[in-house]
């Protein structure tokens, strides 16, 4: 991932709580410039006087299949076997279920995936290379909630961890900790974690998610953002407020958020794939004829709309 970020360093994040802090940490320790952003649905925001094409970012807990688009994520792309192959030859793909491989094809894989996201992969990465990380403030305090519990928040792992996917999660968090050279950050997050019960961490979850929905006028629970930027296309200052916070929470520098951004607005379907659409996304990274812009399996394949994908309108 460093190797990849010393080439390209221009990242495009999610609004949501993962994605902005995801964002700081490569901001901070990868000396990475946030270019864009994208609603991990139906469009992504792109400052084109720093990053000319949206294929030329390097997207942040999305993924992107284009052969040339770096992606670092944590989602189900493989279908199988086979699929995971041929992503796994591409290093533009980062991804903790390319690393430790799981698919959506057996449903036994899809169920063992990567729990978390993707910024508990990106600072597993950043300890894996000896990267010093104790800027972050961990234990700052605001309205009895500390950074870690936002940190923990994203991608629900918190909730993961300690209720209906509990041991996937340790094997996960095991995995993180081998992964990041058995680093005493992760030790440390993980020892926090396990001295909650379900009941405090779904309190922590609910204080979080009325902070993020009712002090920054976010439109998801965890964070997420459908519309960032005005008719200027200048970032609505509610998106700012939330961006500081995070950003001094935490104790990380804050990136550069004076961006100009041209929206490019796609299209997001829901389906279940059949065996014939499988096999057209393995091959041409397409579904029904269409090019794909970015895809997930989002649930496992016993459940009907179990693939999210994007068709990109103005590229």
């Amino acid at each position: 991932m460093i190797t990849k970020l010393k080439l390209n360093n221009k990242i495009i994040i999610n609004t949501d709580i993962d994605g902005i802090i995801s964002g700081l940490l490569l901001s901070n320790f990868c000396d990475c410039i946030v270019v864009g952003f994208s609603n991990s649905l139906d469009k992504v925001w792109l400052d084109i006087s720093k990053c000319s094409s949206i294929f030329d970012g390097v997207y942040v807990d999305m993924y992107v299949p284009n052969e040339t688009t770096i992606t670092i994520d944590q989602h189900i792309i493989a279908v199988n076997d086979k699929h995971f192959k041929m992503i796994s030859q591409n290093r533009n793909k980062i991804n903790p279920n390319i690393y430790n491989p799981r698919f959506f094809l057996p449903i036994d894989s899809y169920k063992r995936k990567y729990p978390f996201g993707t910024c508990h992969f990106i600072i597993a990465t950043l300890l894996r290379e000896s990267i010093d990380v104790s800027k972050i403030n961990f234990f700052n305090l605001s309205d009895k909630i500390f950074f870690i519990d936002y940190f923990l928040r994203a991608d629900d792992a918190m909730i993961s961890s300690l209720s209906n996917y509990k041991e996937n999660a340790k094997e996960w968090w095991e995995w993180l900790s081998i992964y990041s050279n058995k680093s005493k950050t992760i030790e440390s997050i993980k020892n926090y974690l396990y001295s909650k019960n379900i009941d405090l961490a779904m309190e922590i979850k609910k204080s979080i998610s009325n902070k993020l929905l009712n002090t920054f006028y976010c439109d998801r629970q965890d964070g997420g953002i459908t519309n960032i930027i005005d008719d200027k296309g200048t970032i609505k200052q509610n998106v700012k407020e939330y961006i500081h916070f995070i950003s001094s929470l935490s104790n990380l520098n804050c990136f550069d958020i004076n961006l100009s951004l041209k929206e490019f607005k796609g299209l997001n379907k829901r389906t279940c794939l059949t065996e014939y659409q499988r096999e057209e996304l393995i091959q041409n990274n397409s579904v029904n004829g269409e090019k794909v812009f970015s895809y997930a399996f989002v649930k496992t394949a016993k459940y009907g709309e179990n693939f999210s994908y994007t068709v990109m309108d103005n590229k």
